[in-house]
């Protein structure tokens, strides 16, 4: 699917949410596109769908409005969901749409809840990489995504365009010894993969600096209790396969 058609489909639709007061922000592939513009050009990958972040107390309201523009909803998967996820196909992108509502959940936990009002079009930088840093089998694009950020994203006290919030990020992981280590075997990951790929220079140096922010940050007791356990117990989720939606 063309990069920009889907954009310019998501963005619209975000816009379209914001006249009628509901909350929708772009998560994945889209997100890291508006994002970080020049790393996922360098990196450039695949794009089938689109997926959206919303509140599960707008749930009823998102299935109607996204019908009114032309969505298919998954009437099962959602009547069975609805609280947790929506699903559609888009006519105009003839593609499945997810929208996932307050959390996170594949591998880790993540709650969004309360963090969908910092960007306009996207969740926040820092959630979008722990998005993809929390995959225990990174794909392909995945791999991409998360060089694209780690390249454009510089460490700051706050997100915003071109920023990540490291302080947010290493004291989320400080309380979660399985993100943690999850987190930080994807980033020995991606340093050991990036000379492979253009400026992958700029993305080794990034890794290994957020690498050390990580290992010495402080860590909660429950982190440590956690730890002395280690890999003998899974840390993990694993992650539901849930198919495309074809009306």
């Amino acid at each position: 699917m063309d990069r920009d058609v889907l954009l310019r489909r998501a963005m619209e639709v975000i816009d379209a949410a914001r006249r009628e007061k509901l909350t929708l922000r772009l998560i994945g592939g889209a997100a890291v596109a508006i994002v970080a513009p020049k790393g996922s050009t360098l990196y450039p990958r695949s794009y089938k769908d689109v997926d959206y972040f919303g509140l599960s107390n707008e749930s009823s309201k998102l299935s109607k409005f996204m019908e009114s523009l032309g969505m298919v909803p998954n009437k099962r998967f959602n009547a069975l969901r609805g609280g947790t996820r929506l699903m559609f196909y888009d006519p105009s992108l003839d593609s499945t749409v997810d929208v996932f509502l307050d959390e996170f959940v594949m591998c880790h936990r993540l709650s969004l809840k309360s963090r969908l009002t910092i960007m306009d079009y996207t969740i926040p930088p820092s959630d979008l990489i722990l998005t993809k840093l929390q995959i225990v089998k990174m794909t392909e694009n995945d791999v991409r995504d998360t060089m694209a950020l780690l390249h454009d994203l510089e460490p700051s006290s706050s997100d915003g365009q071109g920023k990540f919030d490291l302080g947010y990020v290493t004291r989320l992981l400080g309380e979660d010894w399985g993100f943690y280590t999850t987190v930080t075997d994807n980033l020995d990951f991606l340093i050991s993969k990036a000379k492979e790929f253009p400026e992958g220079e700029v993305v080794e140096s990034k890794a290994r600096n957020l690498l050390k922010s990580l290992e010495d940050a402080p860590k909660s007791l429950k982190w440590k209790l956690r730890a002395r356990v280690g890999r003998r117990s899974k840390w993990y989720e694993e992650p539901e396969e849930v198919g495309g939606f074809r009306p």
